[in-house]
């Protein structure tokens, strides 16, 4: 078992959208020079923008109708990661990351800011890109801090320390950051343990984290807490 998880863990973590078509939505094709990245483009032409980085099973183009409206001030940019909805090669940890800094490198250069969304797994990118460049807010919904934490809560009985090599240690980055941070989580998240959540705020301190808890939705369902956009619009705001 701990053989499988080691060799598997890649497509345990990693579960791939497949590429949709939405009329009327522009987006780049980004050649990072290993890999072309499908984004999304919502709200073109705004002065600030954000780069948005989904779950480990979201099809973030799904995102396209609350986000034009929720950040209707700024450019949205979706990210498909590396082997997800049209984006190509295969996902693995550091080349999100590679990935996250080509997207911002890219764009930055159409906006005066640059703030960054990350759900679940993609709370783990945007915190690693908020660490590395210069990012006005930080907007994380369901984080944890770290792959390697939540799989000891898990499979408690298997030595996870030396079988993890997808850390996605976002407690571990928390420190170096000071940008705005805005930390959205589930009453009933039954994916990501609550002490895990709670680990990852507790890293901050180099800057002021305003947290939020939404009660009765889950890991999945925190995006239909009826508070859910405007807790993300006033912050933004």
């Amino acid at each position: 078992m701990c053989f499988l998880l080691f060799v598997f863990q890649r497509q345990i973590i990693y579960l791939p959208s497949t590429e949709v078509s939405v009329p009327d939505v522009a987006y780049t094709l980004l050649d990072t020079g290993e890999m072309r990245i499908k984004v999304w483009t919502l709200n073109p032409g705004k002065e600030k923008a954000l780069i948005y980085f989904g779950g480990n099973a979201e099809n973030v183009a799904y995102n396209i109708d609350d986000f034009r409206s929720i950040f209707a001030d700024r450019t949205v940019y979706l990210v498909n990661y590396r082997g997800y909805g049209g984006s190509s090669g295969s996902p693995y940890e550091g080349g999100l990351y590679s990935d996250a800094l080509a997207v911002y490198d890219h764009f930055i250069k159409l906006h005066s800011t640059i703030s960054t969304m990350g759900r679940s797994i993609g709370g783990a990118v945007a915190t690693y890109l908020a660490s590395k460049r210069n990012i006005d807010k930080l907007i994380l919904v369901t984080p944890f801090d770290s792959a390697v934490n939540v799989g000891k809560k898990i499979y408690g009985f298997f030595p996870i320390d030396l079988i993890i090599k997808e850390r996605l240690d976002s407690v571990g980055r928390a420190a170096d950051i000071t940008t705005d941070t805005l930390i959205i989580a589930a009453g009933n998240d039954r994916v990501i343990p609550y002490e895990n959540t709670q680990n990852f705020i507790h890293s901050f301190n180099k800057t002021e984290v305003e947290t939020v808890t939404l009660s009765n939705v889950g890991h999945n369902t925190v995006h239909l807490h009826p508070d859910y956009k405007e807790t993300i619009a006033s912050f933004i705001r």
